[in-house]
């Protein structure tokens, strides 16, 4: 037997409110996928639908962070919190780790809300029992935990997962393995019939995945009437601190804004940035090919986790990278990588030559090629099939740090030349964002080890390579006045032939 709570909706909900509690009672969700920036009220509105879901229904909550230390003054605060808000905690006990339910029948008692820390992967054991397991931070997850948790969750009807996070890097394993791979349809950002109930229309988005099992919700601060105020101008609070703080990072901290206040996803600069100078607002932009110009082409070879092809067009002094082409598994090696481009270009009707740039290592001789061919060699001979090819790799490889201090000079304003990157551009604005410098002005590219096989990735620095590259031979007169300590500024050689 169900029961009916009444709340006082102005005072305590917030509009994420009235979306999670109808996903919690449609038997045909199976997932629901919370993600947004800070102060967007994630867990906290979480934790209000699955209490008040849990007093109708009674059942059970499995709540898991990745690790056991963080749960007492994390997720677990936060739902003790909620209970005293709601005025519903004479139907709680708190114990060890865990939340009783004493409200309902006589034989229900026993629902509960329980906390676990993944640190410990048996804890995952022991799940069929509950209704709802609930992943917060689910990016700190591995993806082997939640394929557990997928084959564990059974034997009931309306068992569901909830998983909230942050996009603190487009390269999360939950957006490349599983939420991208999905066909995603929008749905309404209001619930038929209640007041206050819609998202920002601007940031917000609400969506269910082509099979009708995944519902996907992004939110901002801006959902949360307790940092924005409440429309109906009662109720909630109006934040100017925050605010006023979100505005300090708009200006002065654009990859911190773009994730934690749009909700975008990023990488959170720690310090150290090998590109100083690179800023996501100043230096990203929309951008399109435009079909009277060539295009250079700087590739690096470095297989794992991708052969690197990026796609530069100078337009005046402007040096655009337009496109890029992380060609990862089965596309990693050189002809397989080349027909990529090749149908890049074949796609746009190209009909200019092609301008090659990369790592002069590329055309050292192969000792496994039967023919002693090349990386570039065989990288070339694909786009010669259907384009004139003009060769523009160095002969040697520009040094690390001098080639940096260039290139961070030219972000930096102290030549004519301007370098701006397409927001489309996601991979390669990760890698200059996140890249690091060490204490000689080399590039620090830290290994990560493969889920899948085990072994050590350099995750990141790729294309920050092929720009080096590509910069320091484009603009090969300046890059040799700046060495020298001449700064002054000048036209490219053979510029005319170039844009």
């Amino acid at each position: 037997m169900e029961a009916k709570i009444t709340f006082n909706r102005k005072k305590l909900f917030g509009p994420l409110f009235w979306h999670l509690l109808p996903l919690l009672r449609d038997e045909n969700i199976r997932y629901i996928f919370v993600e947004g920036g800070s102060s967007a009220s994630k867990t906290h509105t979480i934790a209000q639908a699955i209490i008040t879901d849990m007093l109708e229904r009674q059942y059970s909550t499995m709540v898991f962070r990745r690790q056991q230390v963080d749960i007492k003054d994390s997720v677990l605060a936060t739902f003790e919190e909620v209970i005293a808000q709601m005025k519903v905690h004479h139907f709680f006990k708190p114990q060890e780790n865990k939340i009783r339910c004493m409200f309902g029948e006589e034989g229900k008692k026993k629902n509960q809300i329980r906390f676990r820390g993944l640190d410990k992967e048996e804890n995952i054991k022991g799940i069929a029992g509950y209704d709802v397991v609930y992943n917060n931070e689910w990016s700190q997850f591995l993806e082997r935990h939640f394929g557990q948790q997928r084959k564990r969750l059974r034997g009931r009807e309306n068992q569901k997962f909830i998983c909230d996070w942050n996009p603190v890097s487009s390269k999360l394993w939950l957006y490349e393995n599983w939420i991208d791979k999905q066909k995603w349809y929008d749905l309404p950002l209001y619930e038929e019939g209640i007041p206050y109930s819609s998202l920002n229309p601007e940031f917000a988005f609400k969506r269910v995945n082509k099979e009708g099992n995944a519902v996907w919700i992004k939110i901002t601060y801006r959902d949360n009437y307790w940092i924005v105020g409440h429309p109906s101008g009662k109720g909630g609070f109006v934040d100017k601190h925050v605010l006023a703080d979100y505005e300090y990072d708009r200006v002065h901290h654009p990859n911190l804004y773009r994730v934690y206040a749009n909700g975008e996803r990023g990488i959170i600069r720690t310090g150290g940035e090998f590109w100083k100078q690179f800023n996501e607002i100043t230096h990203v932009k929309p951008l399109k090919y435009d079909p009277t110009l060539p295009v250079h082409v700087s590739i690096d070879e470095n297989v794992r986790p991708y052969v690197t092809i990026s796609i530069w067009q100078i337009v005046d002094k402007e040096i655009r990278q337009i496109a890029e082409i992380p060609c990862k598994t089965p596309h990693n090696n050189a002809p397989k990588a080349a027909a990529l481009l090749v149908d890049w270009l074949k796609a746009r009707n190209y009909e200019h030559a092609v301008f090659l740039y990369g790592d002069p290592s590329t055309r050292k001789k192969s000792t496994i090629d039967e023919n002693n061919r090349s990386f570039y060699d065989k990288f070339e001979a694909v786009i010669m099939e259907e384009f004139q090819v003009i060769n523009r790799v160095g002969r040697s490889a520009p040094q690390i740090s001098v080639s940096a201090a260039f290139v961070n000079a030219i972000y930096e304003g102290q030549f004519e030349w301007n370098i701006v990157i397409c927001d489309e551009c996601k991979v390669s604005i990760d890698d200059y964002i996140t890249v690091k410098e060490d204490e000689n002005g080399a590039m620090v590219k830290n290994k990560v080890k493969d889920e899948n096989d085990e072994t050590s990735v350099e995750l990141y620095g790729h294309y920050s390579d092929a720009k080096r590259y590509f910069i320091t031979t484009v603009l090969k007169e300046e890059f040799k006045r700046f060495k020298s300590g001449k700064r002054r500024t000048g036209s490219i050689a053979g510029s005319t032939s170039l844009s």
